[in-house]
């Protein structure tokens, strides 16, 4: 056989490529579209629409996987007239591989600060240890890393893959596995939280004490921003799954050469998870969580029922709970009936709302 670098779709099978597909072009540029949006409104969000919190933790990380993952499909699309170019396949597959490692990092980040707001006593562990986690991405995209260069380090325009793509898989395989586990362990640890504040809400109708607002009920669009939060993750540990089953078989096996099984078990579920994370930016999402709808009970009206409430001690037959008068508080004459200590003012709601 000849080079692989002559061929055309007129003198050469595509299964020879190393694709062992024509990479469909209708779908290549659908999936560059939609990062190059992704990535355009992950910036727009943050330097445009954002308030205070431009949100860069979250924004970087997310932004460098649509940019990474946008290069990987452009060069597919390039490859889907010529899929013997070995160099337009490891370029592509180079990028693919390891842009969402970034929307990893960027859900390690961001997931802290919504437990602070659901409330820091669901956690099983303390609150600042999981981006730890991302340590464990580091080792696993490290790896990932070091396999795509031994894979590729004996590419030929004339064979295609060589030798060193049977070793170099496997350890991309590694670092795909490591990656699960990293992200298995973050969905564990925030399906407890989830649950347990969820248990709290149903109980008693809010899942933490706000330390500015008192107690005060979720907002909607902050359980709309912790269900996409989730829904990523779980889609990146399920691609990574797939991409660890792909290169433990090698990059030359059937489930590799698949285009149906890549499309859909990596490019929809990135898409998934970024899509779903840029829409729930947390620049609009994350602010405090609470809710401040109009034509709803308002946080004030609900910080003065609970200051009310908060007059009387509960399993007691004793009245309010009193506080020494201020200096410049006027004392009114004590009732004949009045025990010592009259004039004093009752602990109400209005005396504690600056406190609140």
């Amino acid at each position: 056989m000849g080079s692989i670098a002559d061929c055309t779709f007129n003198t050469c099978s595509v299964t020879i490529s190393p694709y062992g597909y024509p990479p469909s072009a209708a779908a290549d540029a659908i999936f560059f579209i939609i990062h190059i949006g992704s990535l355009l409104a992950c910036l727009l969000y943050s330097f445009y629409l954002a308030n205070d919190n431009r949100w860069f933790e979250f924004t970087i990380p997310v932004s460098i996987a649509c940019f990474f993952e946008s290069i990987g499909y452009a060069v597919r699309l390039g490859s889907s007239s010529d899929p013997w170019n070995v160099a337009l396949y490891a370029t592509s597959m180079s990028f693919i591989f390891v842009a969402p490692a970034f929307v990893s990092a960027g859900i390690y980040l961001t997931i802290p600060e919504a437990i602070k707001i659901l409330g820091v006593e669901h956690t099983l562990i303390d609150v600042t240890r999981y981006p730890l986690l991302i340590w464990i991405d580091v080792v696993g995209f490290v790896l990932q890393l070091v396999g795509i260069i031994i894979s590729f380090s004996d590419l030929s325009v004339d064979r295609g893959l060589g030798h060193n793509a049977q070793i170099g898989s496997p350890i991309i395989a590694t670092g795909m596995a490591i990656q699960a586990v990293s992200l298995i362990i973050l969905i564990g640890l925030f399906a407890i939280v989830l649950l347990r504040a969820s248990v709290a809400n149903r109980q008693f109708g809010y899942t933490t004490f706000n330390p500015i607002h008192g107690f005060v009920p979720v907002a909607h669009r902050f359980k709309f921003f912790v269900a996409m939060l989730l829904i990523s993750a779980m889609c990146l540990f399920a691609r990574s799954l797939y991409q660890t089953v792909v290169l433990a078989n090698g990059l030359g096996s059937y489930t590799a050469k698949n285009q149906a099984l890549f499309a859909g078990l990596d490019s929809l579920l990135v898409i998934e998870a970024i899509v779903g994370l840029v829409v729930a930016h947390p620049a609009r999402f994350l602010r405090n969580g609470l809710d401040k709808r109009f034509g709803s009970r308002t946080t004030s009206v609900m910080i003065e029922e609970q200051g009310s409430l908060s007059q009387f001690t509960v399993g007691s037959r004793q009245g309010p709970p009193v506080r020494p008068p201020r200096p410049d508080e006027p004392r009114r004459p004590p009732r004949p009936d009045e025990p010592m200590g009259g004039g004093q003012v009752p602990w109400s709601s209005a005396s504690t709302r600056s406190y609140v």
